[in-house]
């Protein structure tokens, strides 16, 4: 018991000093204790999100997460590649391609995925379980797949009339205003 507590305080001291070095982080955040972040000074986190356990983040490049967002675990995001293009050597070498990523608004990424530099999600898409995300992704899109395809999009009308409402799941949950349902109209 005592060296759980030891090591949950050393995680918490831990991600408490990597969120200070952020180039900037917003409020209301909620940031698993065992995620990694290389380059902390060039990402930016805006307000009300939540990255779920054992996300990998490589800020190298540049990164923005923009309000509302959802990650679930294990996410692994790379925001820079090696040089392989005319590179001095086999099979890359010491230089690298900064490729900056952009999540915008309320965008909710599933576990397991992949994000690779250069990408960026639009505002509201869902990124399915086990992704791998690689250029853009329109606005509203929901994807799936490896390599990820948009399947369908989101009721643009809804989503909006819920933004214009200031309706966002981790604002209303961090103040106590949701009430747990269960959906039993499952699809067998």
């Amino acid at each position: 018991m005592i060296l759980r507590t030891i090591f949950e305080f050393y995680k918490n001291y831990k991600l408490k000093r990597v969120l200070k070095n952020l180039k900037s982080n917003g409020i209301c955040n909620q940031i698993s204790s065992s995620i990694f972040i290389y380059y902390p000074e060039r990402v930016t986190f805006g307000d009300y999100i939540y990255i779920g356990p054992n996300a990998e983040i490589n800020g190298l490049g540049g990164l923005e997460i923009m309000n509302g967002v959802i990650i679930g675990p294990n996410l692994v995001l790379h925001s820079a590649n090696h040089n392989f293009k005319d590179s001095k050597y086999i099979p890359y070498d010491e230089t690298f391609d900064f490729r900056k990523v952009l999540i915008e608004e309320n965008v909710w990424i599933g576990g397991n995925v992949i994000i690779t530099p250069g990408s960026t999600i639009g505002e509201g898409s869902i990124i399915g379980a086990g992704c791998v995300v690689s250029g853009n992704i329109p606005p509203l899109s929901i994807v799936v797949g490896n390599p990820c395809k948009v399947i369908k999009t989101r009721d643009a009308e809804h989503y909006y009339k819920l933004k214009n409402e200031k309706k966002f799941y981790l604002k209303a949950k961090l103040e106590n205003n949701l009430e747990p349902q269960v959906n039993y109209n499952y699809r067998e």
